[in-house]
């Protein structure tokens, strides 16, 4: 798994350096971040697209549960600082002793940029997902809905 989502990650950042719009990676906590983690993204006039990994969470007795995904946003208005988008991947995860699930699934999210969506910029924003689980442990709930917050830098 970890293996596919490095092909992945280097194959969006390989054909987006051939790109001429805005190429951003950014750093925060939120659901489409992967959690606390890392997320590359290309802008091209009103929308941008992006590709996240990270923490989801951490428990000792079962280890570390990664968060991915791909997304999408739409300025929303006037101003280049409010959008809307999509996220498509693990949107939740839960530890019970030593096993663990992620919730695969897709959120609504939106976002404030403090300087614009193509530049350099502190990120605040939230989400509402919904995703399911294929482990069949019973202490396992078969989907989950969940709200977040964000908070992220973008350079």
């Amino acid at each position: 798994m970890k293996v596919f989502l490095f092909f992945i990650l280097a194959s969006f950042m390989s054909v987006s350096s051939y790109s001429r719009d805005a190429n951003h990676f950014s750093f925060g906590l939120g659901t489409d971040q992967g959690g606390l983690g890392f997320q590359y993204s290309i802008s091209s006039n009103d929308s941008k697209y992006y590709i996240a990994l990270g923490l989801q969470s951490y428990s000792e007795a079962s280890g570390t549960n990664l968060g991915y995904g791909l997304g999408w946003e739409k300025l929303i208005g006037k101003s280049r600082n409010n959008s809307l988008g999509l996220f498509l991947g693990a949107v939740s995860s839960s530890a019970v002793n030593t096993e663990r699930t992620t919730y695969h699934g897709v959120a609504a999210t939106y976002n404030y940029y403090f300087n614009e969506i193509a530049n350099n910029s502190w990120i605040v924003g939230g989400s509402l997902g919904y995703g399911e689980s294929s482990n069949n442990a019973s202490y396992f709930s078969d989907s989950t809905s969940q709200a977040s917050l964000k908070l992220s830098y973008q350079w």
